[in-house]
């Protein structure tokens, strides 16, 4: 189906190991876009009952397929787990440059289970799946621990997700971290990480998703970005960021 890659990528941090498993594309074709899959993988993979911060949980990422095509709005990945925060659906989102590169690892989503008995880093490219230790990293905050990472890979585009001490403490609203100051903030995505051992994910490769009507899909890019340029409820972002919309949500 175009403008998928019909992969997941599933990453077992117990037995440091991983599978790639096929997509339908009825699934595909069900569940639109990055949110719709990343609820489908929650609600099918995740057990009732179980403990948010325990092994049994799953932590799940996915970047959706206008991701990477440069249309506005678009750079933005998902994290879906159960939230520790409330012990249900939990999802967060978050935007900078991480999301095109997680798409260009050439999966449609990258399944974390089990937990790992050391800290860890995980490199994810179109090509492997490396497992780091990341005990010298283990009590860093994410500024520090992005830049480490990433000079470790020595890949110059490459990007990263971390935590920092909150996720590693277990806290159950703490954030995933990309980019120095975006965050996947919201359900606690953060203690779900730090309760699998994952310091730092970072993500690269060259992998591309056919897209059915590259003519179709510029013009939308045009039309979409010189909306969104006049368009006032943009610009209250641009200005205040998500606090703008409290008195909305309140």
């Amino acid at each position: 189906m175009k403008g998928f890659f019909g992969k997941l990528l599933r990453i077992n941090l117990t037995t440091r190991s991983y599978i790639v498993e096929e997509i339908p594309e009825e699934i595909l074709k069900t569940y639109l876009g990055g949110k719709g899959l990343g609820s489908y993988l929650l609600l099918e993979n995740v057990r009732t009952g179980i403990d948010p911060l325990s092994e049994d949980n799953k932590l799940i990422f996915v970047a959706g397929p206008a991701t990477g095509t440069g249309m506005w709005g678009s750079s933005r990945y998902g994290v879906y787990s159960k939230s520790p925060q409330t012990g249900l659906y939990g999802e967060s989102y978050s935007g900078g440059k991480v999301a095109p590169l997680m798409r260009k690892t050439g999966y449609d989503a990258i399944i974390l289970e089990g937990a790992a008995d050391v800290p860890l880093s995980l490199e994810i490219s179109d090509c492997k799946v490396e497992f780091r230790n990341a005990n010298h990293l283990w009590g860093k905050d994410t500024f520090e621990t992005e830049d480490r990472v990433l000079e470790e890979v020595g890949v110059p585009e490459a990007q990263a997700i971390v935590i920092g001490p909150a996720g590693e403490n277990l806290v159950r609203f703490a954030c995933i971290e990309n980019n120095y100051w975006r965050s996947a903030g919201r359900t606690g995505m953060g203690a779900v990480m730090g309760s699998k051992k994952v310091k730092a994910i970072v993500f690269h490769g060259q992998a591309q998703a056919e897209v059915a009507d590259p003519e179709l899909l510029k013009d939308l890019i045009k039309s979409l970005t010189a909306k969104a340029k006049g368009n006032v409820g943009v610009k209250a972002y641009q200005t205040y960021g998500t606090t703008q919309m409290v008195k909305t949500m309140n």
